[in-house]
């Protein structure tokens, strides 16, 4: 049998290599370590082996999860980790290092909410108290975005990064004084509780938290296959987690114990972004919406007051300037 590959891949092609290629066995599948956070999108790449959509694929998922109280930056940024999934609002924080988007996750959809705790009747009361964040949105625009539409000096108040669970048990303890939140079934539970007021509201901006999937500039020709099979596998699973929530729902909650009405909440605000989502958002010039997002979060009242003190100072770099974008792998991808 292996001769009878030998001899017909030396008559197909007259190639050596193609007779090597014939009798050795397919190279095992390589690793491909990235770093997640708690955030809906992120789990999409904890899905695409329960999912079997890495069969056939050059590479295997290595997921690396943050705790909730680290910055899932410092491992990309210290090379323990071949990518990492972030806001676009910490994206500035590691453009230094030469990196590239090549792929947006998903966004925030619907209507953001300011809501205050019991005994926080408007929004000058706030100054000087905690407003709790959900993921890791400390730093995050919509708080931004609702704070100024507030009327409120992001100065003049602490953001505080929270789990999405932690919300509702934050402000009714008074830990924080308000929340931002956007899922329609957390937000009714919030007013529900009794003294709340909502201080702010916007159907605009959401999709300025969006989540991107960064890689280094200088290994992107040496894993272009590999890179090519991860956008592949993100966006099947972007595809059947829209025909089959409740598969995929039930698939996350049984990798991290939490429970699927929690994920559902969650999902209920964040639009999956797929190929063709993709190629219209990364473009391929300096005009790219997703380039004029970032120039949006950049501009935002407060945006460097509330970056992280831990992450470390940058440069202001001409927005909207794209050269952080790839776009050819998706691209690429996307051709019939």
């Amino acid at each position: 049998m292996i001769w009878l590959k030998i001899i017909t891949a030396a008559v197909l092609s007259g190639s050596l290599f193609a007779v090597v290629e014939a009798v050795l066995p397919p190279r095992p599948p390589q690793p491909f370590t990235i770093q997640v956070s708690d955030w809906p999108g992120d789990q999409l790449f904890a899905l695409i082996e329960p999912l079997g959509l890495d069969a056939g694929l050059p590479v295997h998922f290595d997921i690396r999860r943050t705790p909730a109280s680290r910055d899932p930056v410092q491992a990309f940024r210290d090379g323990l980790v071949d990518a990492v999934m972030i806001g676009l609002d910490r994206l500035p924080d590691v453009l230094p290092d030469e990196v590239r988007v090549i792929y947006v996750v998903d966004e925030m959809v619907g209507e953001a909410r300011l809501v205050a705790g019991p005994g926080v009747g408007s929004a000058a009361a706030l100054r000087g108290r905690k407003i709790g964040v959900a993921y890791d949105g400390a730093a995050g625009p919509l708080a931004l975005s609702l704070l100024d539409q507030a009327g409120v000096d992001p100065h003049t108040v602490t953001l505080v990064s929270l789990s999405s669970d932690d919300l509702l048990p934050a402000l009714r303890s008074g830990r924080v004084a308000a929340v931002t939140a956007i899922s329609p079934t957390r937000l009714t539970l919030l007013q529900q509780l009794p003294g709340t007021t909502v201080l702010a509201s916007t159907q605009t901006g959401a999709d300025l938290v969006t989540h991107v999937l960064v890689v280094r500039e200088g290994r992107i020709p040496e894993q272009r296959d590999r890179l090519v099979a991860v956008v592949h596998a993100l966006s099947d699973a972007v595809g059947t987690c829209r025909k089959a929530q409740d598969r995929c729902l039930e698939l996350m909650a049984a990798i991290s114990g939490r429970p699927v009405e929690a994920w559902r909440q969650d999902f209920e605000a964040v639009q999956l972004l797929d190929l063709a989502d993709n190629v219209a958002l990364l473009g391929d010039d300096a005009d790219a919406p997703i380039a004029r997002r970032l120039a949006a979060v950049e501009a935002l009242p407060g945006r460097h007051h509330a970056r992280s003190a831990s992450a470390p100072a940058t440069p202001s770099p001409p927005w909207p300037s794209s050269n952080w974008i790839d776009p050819s792998l998706v691209q690429e991808e996307a051709r019939p």
